[in-house]
Formats: structure tokens, sequence, C-alpha cells
């Protein structure tokens, strides 16, 4: 059961266009039967986002989605720069180390930032956390405890920056435990991106498939480093009854920015400036 919250195919109909069979004497079993066999789905595929860009998908949290435009607890991708939005949010160990880096071989406990460093809006409203396991896993006993900080304010239309104080810093704007049926449907061996085929983890082997899910972390994020822990958002997380490697990646979203509203931007897993938090128990 959860503990610990605050706020809290596609099925498409075939027929049968076959020959059309005499049946004879067959009974109404048999031919039952029959039509189920020759029912075929469309598509074997089992992903769990529709596409990389322009789709949606649910939050896992309780409370649902901070900013729950939509009524379903869903945020909105929206990459509209073919290759945009992979260089303003981090993952990093430190406030003070706000590029961030890939980090492997992290305990099932311990404490990550997720940090901006973007120069155009120099803020995103809210953040949200993609958790991955490899399918191949047993994670069926899987408890992952979030304690999160960070900065909160009611985002206007404007597209401009929040100017903040100590009264806008929360200390906890999530605390809840996630088990194994917070995971989207389906698996996937990639996540939404600019790009297509985006990977979970640096160094990601084709064929993995991981079991996904998305947690609103009810915090924003700011370029200012004379803010608490330099405006980053502080995760503080405890991952229990697993044993194998999980992912952290990272996402943002903005009310209104040069890109619109939604999800615009992710931290970057492909190259220089990669950054990115693997669990190994």
């Amino acid at each position: 059961m959860r503990r610990g919250y605050t706020q809290g195919k596609e099925m498409i109909d075939m027929q049968n266009n076959g020959k059309t069979m005499r049946l004879g004497a067959m009974t109404a079993s048999a031919i039952l039967l029959m039509l189920a066999v020759c029912i075929v789905p469309v598509s074997a595929a089992d992903d769990v986002f529709t596409d990389n860009n322009q789709t949606y998908a649910a939050v896992a949290n309780y409370d649902g989605a901070r900013f729950d435009i939509f009524g379903n607890n869903t945020y909105y991708f929206n990459f509209s720069k073919p290759t945009g939005g992979l260089n303003a949010i981090h993952i990093t160990d430190s406030p003070s180390s706000l590029d961030g880096a890939v980090y492997t071989n992290r305990p099932a406990s311990g404490t990550l930032y997720i940090s901006d460093t973007s120069t155009d809006t120099q803020y995103h409203d809210d953040v949200i956390l993609l958790f991955a396991v490899p399918n191949s896993t047993e994670h069926s006993n899987l408890e992952l405890t979030l304690s999160v900080s960070g900065y909160q304010w009611v985002p206007t239309g404007s597209g401009n920056k929040p100017v903040l104080n100590g009264s806008y810093y929360n200390l906890s704007t999530l605390s809840e435990t996630f088990e194994n049926t917070d995971f989207l449907p389906g698996t996937s061996s990639w996540r939404p991106a600019p790009l297509d085929d985006y990977p979970i983890y640096y160094g990601q082997g084709a064929n993995e498939q991981f079991k996904i899910m998305l947690i609103d972390l009810y915090a924003g994020s700011v370029n200012q480093t004379n803010l608490e822990n330099s405006g980053t958002v502080m995760v503080e997380y405890d991952l229990t009854g697993y044993e194998g490697a999980a992912y952290f990646d990272t996402y943002a979203w903005n009310n209104q920015s040069a890109q619109g509203q939604g999800i615009s931007w992710t931290n970057k897993i492909i190259g220089a400036g990669s950054s990115g938090w693997a669990i190994s128990t």
C-alpha cells in the first residue's frame, strides 16, 4: 500500500476477412474456437509511449499532476526544436556543480539534484522525474520513497522568470512511496525526447527493455545561484525490495515559453554534456 504522500492495443477490432468456410456439421464451440484463432492483433508492440514527441503520459503521484491541464493527470511532451531541449536541465550530485555528470553505481539510498542552466527561460515551472528498471529484473516488491525540496510558485502566462525569495522554498514538496503498480503499462527501450529512440541511460544496449514511471516533483527549477541549493530541486530517494540496476532521468515543464506549453526539456544522455543517475544494488 502507498504510504507517506503529500498533495497528494488501443484495441482495434479485427474481423476475419478470409475466405468463407463451409463448416458443415462442426459444432458451435468449434466455430468460435476457429474465429478466436483467426483474430490477430494489428501490432505486437508494447511501448509505454505512443511517440517520442507530441504525446501524453501520466504521472504516478497519488495526488496526480501538479498542473493537470487536461484533467487526466498527464503532461504533454512538446519538443518543438528538432534537437533542442537537451542542454538546460541536468542531474547532479551537488548544487555547486550545475552541469551535472553521468553518475554510475550509485547506492540504493541517496540524494540527487535537478539543476537548471537554461539561458532563454532561466527557469522551469515544474520538474518531472523518470524512474526506470530493466524489465528482465524482478521488481514486484519494489518500493521507491522520494522526499523532495524546492521552489514553488504560481506560473504566469508571460513566460518571465519568477522573482523568488525564501518564502517560495518548500522543504517538502513531495513525500511519497511508489510501487511496482505505479509503472506505466508496457515496456520501452526509449523515452520521449527531441530525437527518435532516445535512451534511458548513458551507454544503453540496443535491445534493453524497461518498466517506466513518471513522478511529478511538485517543484520548479531556477537558474539563479543565490537561491537555496542554487535553485535546484533536491531529491532524496530510498529504493527497497529490489535488486538490480535502476535509472533516473528528468524532464521540465513550462506553462509558457518560446516552445509553448508543455515538457520541452530533458537531460542529455548522448555525447558531451550528458547527465544521468544509475543505481546498482
